[in-house]
């Protein structure tokens, strides 16, 4: 498909004849530096290099991509209305906004260069797709021109055009593919796959040669030429699979080829893919390599793919939009664009309440400071910007009613009970008897009958906190001159 614009304004589309390579079992893989015509051969035919672009481009292109406003240093607001955010989710009839980040995303690591072309409209920008290939770029140390390659050659201003490379020190405007470093190992791989082909085309057929006696009567070259003619038509090729040859008096065959295990061929596959895996910084169990994954590797792995294998991919392409597409848009002041990371990030929801939970009680930061961390507009509650008193200090108000009167002689017969079971004990191991688990459920499940649910437990788990606290100093827990800790409430209990 050819784009034809006129001053600037979309204008048509022609039809362009589809270009369908052929692509060979195994390509040429020469050691000629820069034959990028080349990258889509080696990617449709090279199982490893598919396997390692697919995973980034899937992997980024499924990660949310947000536009927000910075307020303060502790407030922003998403804009999902914001101009840049329908572009990009609209970025033409015939493109999702996944096919659209995930082409960019292939592009650039399959070629290490990627371009969207703007299509301006009267009331928007339309983003299309540019293959890599189709596009030269004009300059010294910055681009000037970009030079799209169709029916005829359509030259771009930079300003026209969403572009990404990477680094390449011998062209700082042109990114230098992982490809070309991988070619030798490519290369090497694709002998192998070669080799394997023609053993699987000849039958599997062993290579070797057949020896007779050195006192066998010495033959005439007529006598050799008919019995190779034999041999060839009996024992080679498709019709011979099963037949077992019958050699005459005193012969013997003789391997001469090394077999699979001897070529070392399954260790060499697998180093093929550790060297793509490597090249591209993926960790090696995302892309099957299980040799030494457990569960617990598994998820530090996972955190290890967001932050050190996408993350500067996410950077960078999040830095490339909004250089080169936000200053396009009519609302620009305080703008910034974030991919969702930590939507991948985050633990379980559990996880995530209880860190919460703990940063906002403590005085680590306020609860509009901890909303901000989530990307969530600030509370106009003068509360929300105050800390809270750390565990285990002063209360900020004791629950006033029956339900705050009834808690005393609640935590007082659980503590008889708690008492009766670890006296027994010697005072140095009653705080490792003590099943915290165990002791804080029992209190939560008698407290809910006057309490929340939530506060039931966390008002449990502090009472917990600090008997296991007295035990472990060796301390009277269960004293008469110990009072339970008075009831606190939230802010939305307050209310």
């Amino acid at each position: 498909m050819a784009i034809v614009r006129s001053f600037g304004v979309f204008q048509s589309t022609e039809r362009r004849a589809a270009l369908v390579p052929t692509v060979s079992a195994a390509p040429a893989f020469g050691m000629t530096y820069g034959l990028g015509q080349q990258y889509a051969l080696i990617y449709a035919s090279q199982p490893n290099v598919r396997t390692c672009v697919d995973f980034l481009a899937r992997n980024i292109a499924q990660v949310g991509y947000h536009v927000f406003r910075r307020v303060s240093d502790t407030d922003r607001v998403r804009l999902a209305d914001h101009q840049l955010s329908d572009w990009l989710e609209h970025p033409n009839p015939y493109t999702s906004r996944y096919r659209l980040f995930e082409s960019y995303v292939a592009d650039l690591a399959l070629y290490f260069n990627a371009y969207w072309l703007k299509v301006r409209e009267p009331d928007r920008i339309g983003l299309v797709r540019v293959p890599p290939p189709s596009m030269t770029v004009e300059g010294g140390l910055l681009p000037e021109t970009f030079i799209y390659h169709g029916n005829t050659q359509t030259p771009f201003a930079p300003s026209e055009v969403v572009y990404a490379n990477g680094y390449n020190p011998l062209n700082p405007i042109f990114g230098l593919s992982p490809i070309e470093t991988l070619r030798r190992v490519l290369a090497e791989e694709a002998a192998a796959g070669e080799h394997r082909e023609r053993y699987w085309r000849n039958a599997s057929r062993m290579e070797g040669i057949i020896e007779r006696p050195k006192d066998a009567p010495r033959w005439t070259p007529e006598q050799k030429q008919k019995w190779r003619e034999q041999w060839q038509q009996r024992y080679t090729g498709p019709a011979s699979v099963g037949a077992v040859p019958v050699l005459e008096d005193g012969m013997t065959f003789k391997e001469i080829s090394y077999s699979m295990k001897d070529s070392d061929y399954l260790n060499a596959r697998k180093l093929t893919r550790e060297e793509c895996a490597a090249a591209w910084h993926i960790p090696l169990p995302m892309v099957g390599i299980l040799d030494h994954a457990t569960f617990s590797n598994i998820k530090e792995q996972h955190k290890q793919l967001y932050q050190d294998c996408l993350g500067p991919w996410l950077e960078m392409l999040a830095q490339a939009i909004e250089l080169q597409l936000l200053p396009d848009c009519q609302d620009t002041a305080g703008i910034y664009t974030e991919f969702n990371i930590a939507d991948k990030m985050k633990g379980s929801f559990e996880e995530q309440a209880d860190s919460l939970r703990q940063a906002v009680d403590g005085p680590i930061m306020t609860a509009n400071e901890a909303r901000s961390r989530l990307n969530l507009p600030r509370l106009d509650d003068p509360r929300a910007d105050r800390l809270n008193e750390p565990r285990g200090g002063p209360s900020v108000e004791v629950r006033p009613g029956a339900a705050g009167a009834a808690v005393p002689s609640i935590v007082r017969a659980h503590w008889a009970r708690q008492r009766s079971r670890l006296e027994r004990l010697p005072v140095d191991e009653r705080a490792e008897a003590l099943n915290h688990q165990r002791c804080t459920s029992e209190l939560a499940a008698d407290l809910s009958r006057h309490l929340g649910r939530g506060e039931a437990w966390t008002y449990a788990a502090r009472v917990t906190d600090e008997t296991y606290t007295l035990l472990l100093e060796g301390r009277q827990a269960f004293g008469a001159d110990r009072e339970p800790r008075p009831v606190e409430y939230s802010y939305d209990q307050a209310a």
